[in-house]
């Protein structure tokens, strides 16, 4: 059974971790993006040590979704924290980032329509997401992100939801005011994507997110999934061309954001030949959400996999244990 540390035995990891951000927060220039990608290949050591469960769980991911052996899963974990930490670090600067700054650490290829059209990019929780947004908006200003981050930071969830106290509350307002500085619009109402899509915005919206409205069940990295049709459904009747976008660290760590073409805007076409595609060749880049979305299961009443409510007894506290 894989276990993680009760809220009891957290709290000083918490406020280890608040420190450090806000150390590095003042420590750490955007001008030197080379310090970032050495500290993040020296970190994961640290995080294994630091969350030993939630590496646990991260190998038990890459085992179930990519059928990853035991040294394949381990590297997968490596590679996923080494990149966790690194994008954590990142964010930390990124809103401090000029124009030029960002694209030395962001190659961006191909583009969303042409220049003032519109469109519905949509792109997998793989990777640094934010990293890929703050590139997208500098190729398409007024850039319009469909995420809960538009809510006030009480509303928000991750670790703030799963261990509600003082230090996450205070990471959750100080990342909104992260958030707030970056040249994008947060849109957390669904209904207002179209209104945003016919005023000629580019419309951004990760195809995994948990605040679609509605959701289907349909085979997803060999499992049975809860993914959304809307998006689809919403570049058809807009009548806007769908995009893929996908976010990769290259060798060297820098980052390489690949917008492409229009595509078919359905959703088992989307997963057999774009999401599913990627995410397998770059399954380092995906362990991490898949391991939050485990973490959240137990309460969320609509999980990214259906089968982990059959193994949710694997959360210590039964009152963050799904009814």
């Amino acid at each position: 059974m894989i276990r993680v540390r009760p809220p009891a035995a957290q709290w000083p990891f918490d406020l280890m971790r608040w420190a450090l951000e806000e150390t590095l927060r003042g420590a750490l220039s955007p001008e030197e993006p080379e310090i970032l990608r050495f500290l993040a290949g020296i970190g994961w050591r640290f995080e294994q040590r630091l969350t030993p469960g939630r590496a646990l769980l991260l190998r038990d991911e890459a085992r179930r979704c990519f059928g990853a052996n035991v040294r394949t899963a381990t590297a997968i974990v490596r590679e996923a924290q080494d990149l966790a930490l690194q994008a954590r670090m990142e964010r930390l600067v990124l809103p401090r980032m000029r124009g030029e700054e960002l694209d030395a650490v962001a190659r961006v290829e191909g583009a969303p329509g042409v220049p003032g059209a519109p469109g519905l990019v949509l792109y997998p929780h793989g990777g640094n997401v934010d990293l890929l947004l703050a590139a997208l908006a500098r190729r398409s200003p007024g850039l319009v992100v469909f995420s809960a981050r538009g809510l006030p930071p009480a509303t928000l969830g991750g670790f703030g939801a799963v261990r509600p106290t003082r230090i996450n509350s205070r990471l959750a307002r100080r990342r909104a005011e992260d958030d707030a500085r970056l040249p994008i619009r947060w849109e957390p109402d669904a209904a207002a994507l179209a209104g945003w899509l016919a005023r000629g915005h580019v419309v951004a919206a990760a195809f995994d997110d948990r605040a679609w409205p509605t959701y289907v069940r349909v085979p997803f990295l060999g499992r049975e999934a809860l993914l959304s049709p809307e998006p689809y459904a919403l570049a058809r009747a807009v009548g806007v061309p769908l995009h893929f976008a996908t976010i990769r660290r290259e060798r060297d760590k820098s980052s390489r954001v690949v917008i492409g073409p229009p595509v078919v805007p359905e959703l088992a076409a989307w997963l057999v030949d774009h999401a599913t595609p990627f995410l397998r060749a770059y399954p380092g880049h995906y362990a991490s959400w898949l391991a939050e979305c485990r973490i959240r299961a137990g309460l969320d009443d609509h999980p990214l996999f259906t089968d982990y409510a059959a193994d949710a007894r694997w959360l210590r506290w039964p009152k963050y244990a799904p009814p």
